[in-house]
């Protein structure tokens, strides 16, 4: 009988005693795992390089962008072969403009130029000339260059600037005369360069501007306005 009790007992007992050990080596193997997990953590909290790129993670860069209207006008001088047909003379401009600090230092800009250059006096005597006038409407490109990392200011910042232009050029004199070299209309491309400054909103700039028979310096200030920011 007793036999029959201890064949009954000792399956049992040997069931209790292996789930004690496995749990047992279950716990020990959990509790390596999480102090393996805190160490780790610790180390890579404590890591410079890994602070530096959570850092980065968390800071986003963001470019700010707008576009620019501006309006304004300016004294063109006629320089070389030009000075024997036209006079200085006041003209106007507009532009539009981009500029974006992914960009920077750079502003990207289309420009549009008007000028009606009346003809020296000895020109219309020596050609027996009641009038003659010269108009050119130039469009075109212009990217100006800040120098602000150079000269830092408060209340203004220099730029250099450069223009690539397509120029529509129409000569208005007598009728029935013609000139050598003259045409009525024509077309020409322009470069400019040259040097400017920024005083709150106004923009001013002197740039020299070559075209061919054709070229002038040019003397212009304009006022810009915010019209779309994203």
């Amino acid at each position: 009988m007793k036999t029959q009790y201890l064949k009954l007992i000792l399956p049992v007992l040997l069931i209790v005693i292996t789930a004690g050990i496995n749990s047992q080596v279950l716990l020990k193997d959990r509790s390596d795992v999480k102090y393996t997990l805190n160490s780790a953590s610790k180390i890579k909290s404590n890591s410079p390089a890994f602070a530096d790129s959570l850092k980065k993670n968390l800071i986003t860069k963001r470019s700010i962008s707008a576009l620019f209207l501006g309006f304004g006008g300016g004294l063109a001088i006629p320089v070389s072969k030009f000075t024997e047909t036209a006079n200085p003379r006041f003209g106007i401009l507009g532009r539009m403009e981009f500029s974006s600090t992914g960009i920077f230092p750079f502003v990207i800009g289309a420009e549009v130029n008007y000028y009606s250059y009346n003809s020296p006096d000895d020109f219309r005597a020596i050609n027996i000339l009641s009038s003659y006038r010269t108009k050119i409407l130039s469009f075109g490109l212009n990217i100006d260059y800040s120098l602000s990392k150079l000269f830092r200011s408060s209340f203004t910042m220099p730029f250099l600037t450069v223009d690539v232009k397509s120029n529509n050029i129409k000569r208005e004199f007598d009728e029935n005369r013609t000139f050598e070299g003259l045409a009525l209309t024509e077309s020409k491309v322009s470069v400019g360069a040259g040097i400017g400054f920024t005083l709150f909103i106004l923009d001013f700039s002197v740039k020299y501007n070559y075209m061919k028979d054709n070229s002038f310096v040019s003397v212009t200030t304009k006022t810009k306005f915010p019209i779309i920011r994203f």
